[in-house]
C-alpha cells in the first residue's frame, strides 16, 4: 500500500515538473500592408503611377518585393528605382539594396510609368512579401484635380473615376452651386464594373458683362460611394 502511494506521488510530482519546463508557443508576427495607387496622365498612349505600400503588421520590412497584377493590357514602361520584371499582366517589384528597413507604421513609395490602350483601370491582387494588402479608402467617387482656374469665356476639363469597380451599371450625378453661368455638356456618364476609370468633363465659363469673379462648385455622386467636389474659379475679362 505505501508502495503504490509513493508510486502516485512520484508520478504526481513528475507531471507537475514536466508542466513547469515545457517551453511556450512562439507567437506569430503579425503581417500587414495597406496600398493606396493613384495615376495621371503621360505623353499619350500613357500614364504616371505612385503608389504607396505602408507597413501596417508588427515587424520591419528589411527588404521587400511587391506583386501585383493589370486587368487589361498595360505594360510599365520604367520604374524610380526598384527592379521589376513583367510577365503578362503580372508585375513584380523589389527594392534596391540601399534602401532603409520599413518599420511599422511607416510606408515604401513605388512609381512607374506604363503604356496602354483602350481601358486602363487600377491594378489588383496587391501583395508585399507574399502578403495581401488592403485599401485604405471606402468605395469613392475620385476627381484627377480638385481645384480649377478657368479664364472667362472659355472652358477647361477635369477627370473623374471611382476608386473600387461597381457591381453593376452606375450613374454619375452631377449637381452644382456658386454664381455666374456655367455649362456643361449635355451627356451621361456611365462607369461599369469593366469600366471605372477616368471620364472627362469639360466644362465653359460663359461670357459675361460684369467685373465679377464668378465660383462654382460641383458635386459629384454615385450611388454607393462617398461624392466628391470640383470648385471651378473664373477669371474675369472685363
Amino acid at each position: 500500500m505505501y508502495l503504490e502511494l509513493g508510486c502516485r506521488a512520484l508520478i504526481a510530482a513528475l507531471a507537475g515538473a514536466l508542466a513547469v519546463v515545457a517551453p511556450a508557443t512562439a507567437a506569430h508576427a503579425a503581417a500587414g500592408c495597406e496600398v493606396t495607387y493613384t495615376m495621371q496622365p503621360w505623353p499619350t498612349p500613357g500614364f504616371l503611377a505612385s503608389v504607396q505600400l505602408r507597413n501596417t503588421g508588427d515587424q520591419p520590412w528589411n527588404g521587400y518585393t511587391v506583386d501585383f497584377r493589370f486587368t487589361g493590357n498595360q505594360t510599365v514602361t520604367g520604374l524610380w528605382h526598384q527592379t521589376w520584371s513583367q510577365a503578362g499582366q503580372s508585375v513584380t517589384a523589389r527594392s534596391a539594396t540601399w534602401e532603409s528597413p520599413v518599420q511599422p507604421g511607416q510606408a515604401a513609395y513605388l512609381g512607374f510609368t506604363a503604356s496602354y490602350y483602350g481601358t486602363n483601370n487600377p491594378p489588383i491582387d496587391w501583395r508585399v512579401n507574399g502578403v495581401p494588402c488592403s485599401t485604405p479608402d471606402a468605395p469613392a467617387v475620385v476627381a484627377d484635380r480638385n481645384y480649377v482656374d478657368v479664364l472667362e469665356g472659355t472652358g477647361q476639363g477635369f477627370s473623374v473615376r471611382l476608386s473600387h469597380p461597381p457591381s453593376g451599371w452606375a450613374m454619375l450625378h452631377m449637381s452644382s452651386s456658386g454664381t455666374g453661368v456655367w455649362a456643361t455638356p449635355p451627356s451621361i456618364v456611365y462607369f461599369s464594373p469593366a469600366d471605372w476609370n477616368y471620364r472627362l468633363i469639360t466644362v465653359m465659363s460663359a461670357q459675361d458683362a460684369d467685373t465679377v469673379d464668378d465660383r462654382v462648385v460641383f458635386t459629384l455622386s454615385v450611388d454607393g460611394y462617398a461624392p466628391t467636389t470640383v470648385t471651378f474659379q473664373q477669371i474675369d475679362d472685363d
